[in-house]
């Protein structure tokens, strides 16, 4: 069972045996990197070729996620979910009292999973409810408003209209170039499991929206999605709505964007601005309700050439985007099991420390904080009054590092923390880049239930 990483992943993996993944053999080569760690538990559910479900279990410890299991599931209910894990954990000789975090989406079986049976069977752990996925939920509010329909529509014609054909790409290029484009690429494809894709491509529609009309009567196509595309922008008032409505949507989802970019880097300290990032976007969306408030250089002149009534009209729709928005994020963030651990992690990132609260007791919710030794005590006071720089050149975890022989016990526990997890992302990758061996394995797996049926 060699261990390997697949060439662009960061999930290590282990080899095959009897067509299960698993950790084992890494583990009995590592064993001081991660017995008695704090583990994290990473779950993912997706459905097979076959429409099976197909859940991936990650183990992360610190910033090294390893993918321990891929099971096959006839259901998948937090029943199923919540055994598989236990199961893998046992057969792995892993001990559930070192796990401090599960991490999964915010799927009612998943929140029910972790409520009803991993909690108490995990003592020492938070449940964590993947930040990515919940900046995809609010995200997914402007997909589906209903005002937003038409541009919705253009997103998915437009891929019809170019997927899988790279001779059609190739015109849309040249095309281009013949408009004098200084970027001359074709449009991005929005898909369904990869985020942010649907605003990356809304953001290159709003910019080239005005030329699709031509370039298609060009290409004199009978096909339903360029028929579909010709109807939206068949008048200038149709024209014109869809690009207020692009262009919306491309300037308000940058924010949306750029947060859910930073939480996706699982393998950097970004614990430490989970806290920030969700607040700032938080009050971005609150702001974004507000009749006073502007929403971006284009779209408020783009506003400023319609007609006063329509301008109400639009204006309205565009606020009601933003609440709906706000709506979902505080739904999900204000409620989030671990807010306040995000919150506390804050004090071991030396520019944010001073802002904080010096006091132990504030910090009870960090383990080991709620019963802390003499030692750590001790060291915690004389860090509080330290306020040692983190110089620009030096990293978060090296800081640490250096910190090791004047408080070992802080930096034991700021180690630990400054990876606590923020997203799902490692597992979801997973999915992607070990299509071989699933299906591998799940040939294994049907072969197995066909010999024990024979049996």
């Amino acid at each position: 069972n060699a261990h390997k990483r697949l060439a662009g992943c960061d999930v290590k993996i282990a080899g095959t045996l009897d067509g299960k993944w698993s950790i084992l053999g890494i583990i009995e080569r590592s064993d001081t990197k991660i017995r008695g760690k704090k583990l994290s538990v990473v779950v993912d559910e997706t459905t097979d070729t076959r429409d099976c479900s197909v859940l991936n279990i990650v183990i992360g410890v610190e910033n090294q996620y390893y993918l321990v299991d891929v099971i096959f599931m006839d259901r998948c209910n937090h029943s199923t979910v919540a055994q598989a894990i236990i199961r893998s954990f046992h057969s792995n000789n892993l001990d559930l009292n070192d796990v401090w975090a599960v991490v999964t989406d915010n799927a009612s079986y998943c929140l029910k999973a972790y409520r009803e049976i991993l909690k108490g069977l995990m003592p020492n752990s938070v449940h964590v409810t993947c930040l990515c996925h919940v900046i995809n939920l609010v995200g997914e509010t402007w997909q589906h408003y209903r005002y937003f329909s038409d541009a919705a529509s253009l997103v998915a014609a437009m891929r019809s209209v170019f997927c899988r054909k790279p001779a059609r790409k190739r015109r849309w290029v040249s095309f281009l170039i013949n408009k004098e484009f200084v970027h001359t690429k074709a449009p991005p494809e929005s898909v369904g499991s990869r985020w942010n894709s649907w605003f990356e491509a809304v953001q290159y529609h709003a910019e080239h929206v005005h030329l699709y009309r031509e370039f298609l009567l060009e290409e004199n196509s009978s096909a339903q999605a360029v028929t579909n595309i010709l109807s939206l922008l068949e008048t200038e008032e149709k024209m014109q709505a869809l690009t207020v409505k692009l262009t919306f949507i491309a300037e308000g989802c940058s924010k949306l964007m750029t947060a859910l970019t930073i939480l996706e880097g699982t393998h950097r300290t970004t614990a430490v601005s989970a806290y920030n990032i969700m607040e700032d976007l938080g009050s971005y969306l609150v702001n974004g309700t507000a009749k006073t408030c502007g929403f971006g250089a284009k779209t408020d002149e783009l506003l400023r050439k319609t007609g006063v009534r329509e301008r109400k009209q639009v204006l309205d729709d565009l606020h009601d985007a933003f609440h709906l928005a706000f709506t979902k994020f505080s739904k999900h963030w204000d409620t989030h099991p671990a807010r306040e651990i995000y919150k506390l992690i804050r004090v071991f990132d030396p520019r944010q420390a001073p802002a904080m609260e010096k006091r132990m007791e504030a910090y009870t919710s960090l383990i080991p904080m709620a019963n802390p030794s003499q030692e750590l005590s001790e060291q915690w006071i004389a860090y509080q009054h330290s306020r040692e720089p983190l110089a620009a050149d030096v990293t978060l975890a090296d800081y640490w590092r250096g910190m090791s022989v004047r408080f070992p016990k802080i930096v034991e526990m700021a180690m630990s923390y400054i990876y606590f997890p923020v997203s799902s992302v490692d597992c979801e990758r997973s999915f992607s880049k070990y299509k071989t061996p699933y299906r591998q394995a799940r040939g294994t797996h049907r072969a197995q239930h066909k010999e024990a049926d024979h049996h």
